[in-house]
């Protein structure tokens, strides 16, 4: 007897193919991010670099394949690229694999598989306002993980409340599992989320995040706790951010983030500024301090940048 065996990434062809077949929405989309850097460090002075932030593209579409159960096939292939150094930032070749999977939602919620951000990696709610940017916080905390062969699962919304599970290495073929979990609250006054790694990496982590909206503003704070498995070190670290809309357009940023789980007394304090010419053209300011234990490494960086989505 001959067995039929098919990878993810044939899974996800013949999804897309079918899709295209009944005419499923879809929708194409592209952001590129560019920002130029003045980099002061005590050792080398000042110098330039212009980088790529995360620039990417996708498709993403779906199919409604039961009225009475809401039943919905759901794809999305994503991939990022770097517009600046003519390659991605990784070991792959020109495009570096993103959030790409398939997925079954309907009224008991939504089921995917593929290459996805972990929950507790989800979990963060916004709070980090320079992500994808130099002070983004996986360089500073541990569990900002996108993972293969992942299987996760997001209850419904119920009074504001919601869980994802999330299953990476399938234990029926590795003998290994590592799992995330979030239960998320979002309401009309707050938002509220915590979340657990278990062997995430190496690691144990549990994060509480907390997004208070005011008056055009916002007040974040991500409180973090993480096992290192191998040695039992236990690190701790905290994101506090505030940002403010303007009727001209323009966020002002405020951000502070300080742990040892990456850099041994990590600190970064940034202040930036977004101005919003058009609904999908940004331009962006930032300057960020970053401090540690060891001050040759300390680096100050002013940057200037725009994002074009479409």
């Amino acid at each position: 007897m001959k067995l039929l065996i098919i990878s993810k990434n044939q899974i996800l062809c013949i999804g897309f193919f079918i899709c295209i077949q009944v005419d499923a929405s879809l929708n194409f989309y592209t952001r590129v991010a560019i920002d130029s850097r003045s980099i002061s460090t005590v050792n080398n002075g000042t110098k330039t670099d212009i980088a790529s932030n995360e620039s990417k593209f996708g498709l993403n579409g779906q199919l409604l394949l039961d009225q009475t159960s809401k039943t919905k096939f759901i794809f999305q292939i994503e991939y990022g690229f770097d517009p600046v150094d003519g390659k991605a930032r990784g070991q792959d070749g020109t495009f570096k694999p993103r959030n790409t999977f398939i997925a079954l939602e309907n009224n008991l919620g939504t089921l995917f598989f593929g290459t996805h951000d972990s929950a507790l990696k989800k979990s963060q709610l916004n709070i980090d306002l320079f992500n994808d940017l130099a002070p983004d916080i996986k360089h500073i905390l541990h569990g900002e993980n996108r993972l293969e062969d992942f299987i996760g699962y997001t209850t419904p919304k119920m009074q504001g409340v919601f869980v994802t599970i999330n299953s990476i290495k399938n234990p029926f073929l590795s003998g290994k599992s590592y799992k995330s979990y979030s239960v998320n609250y979002s309401g009309d006054n707050f938002q509220v989320a915590f979340a657990l790694d278990d062997a995430m990496k190496g690691y144990d982590s549990s994060r509480l995040s907390f997004l208070y909206p005011f008056e055009n503003s916002k007040l974040g704070l991500i409180l973090q706790k993480t096992t290192m498995l191998s040695t039992g070190d236990d690190e701790s670290g905290e994101v506090v951010s505030f940002a403010k809309k303007f009727k001209s357009k323009g966020t002002f940023k405020i951000q502070y983030a300080s742990s040892s789980m990456k850099v041994k007394s990590g600190k970064h304090v940034t202040i930036g500024y977004d101005y919003q010419i058009k609904n999908n053209l940004k331009l962006f300011t930032y300057y960020s301090l970053m401090s540690s234990e060891v001050k040759s490494k300390d680096k100050n960086i002013f940057s200037l940048g725009f994002e074009y989505k479409f």
